[in-house]
């Protein structure tokens, strides 16, 4: 069988152009349920990075990569994880993928953004909605007292703009 190569490199806290090449990260790839890739005996699960970049051969298929910083922090993963990237690689691919590590304050915009637009599906699941909005406002107040990184501004500003008009 034919391997395909990936290159993973992780970007400094909050900023998508620069390679973190000071802040040890582990890379974990999984299938795209979430298994973490198991292949020829071998588990693809906390592999540490050198200088911010990690390069791995694996079977041709579709998964998703993503890193920590500490494996042994918060369960399961860690703590401190940049996003998930999806990368399809096929034989004989050499596939390149960064994983952007956010900040804070763009995690936390994300996620109260994520509770805002889904407090009828959290009432749906027993979550009342008025522990949601509560969560929200606790969030907004979080989000005021932290600096955002100049990606999360650009991103916030974008957003504001709304699409271009026609």
């Amino acid at each position: 069988m034919s391997m395909a190569k990936i290159s993973i490199v992780i970007t400094s806290r909050g900023n998508g152009c620069q390679i973190d090449d000071q802040t040890p990260y582990f890379v974990t790839i999984t299938d795209c349920l979430g298994h973490p890739l198991r292949w020829c005996k071998k588990n693809y699960l906390f592999m540490p990075t050198h200088c911010g970049h990690l390069e791995v051969d694996i079977p041709p298929g579709c998964y998703t990569v993503f890193a920590s910083h500490n494996p042994g922090g918060i369960p399961p993963f860690g703590n401190t994880l940049t996003h998930v990237q999806v990368v399809r690689v096929n034989c004989d691919d050499h596939v390149c993928v960064t994983l952007f590590a956010p900040g804070m304050h763009y995690c936390a915009t994300w996620f109260k953004v994520a509770v805002e637009t889904q407090i009828e599906a959290l009432g749906q699941n027993n979550i009342d909605a008025k522990l949601a909005r509560e969560t929200v406002a606790a969030v907004e107040k979080f989000i005021a007292k932290l600096a955002p990184e100049p990606y999360a501004v650009n991103v916030l500003r974008a957003i504001e703009q709304g699409p271009p008009k026609t």
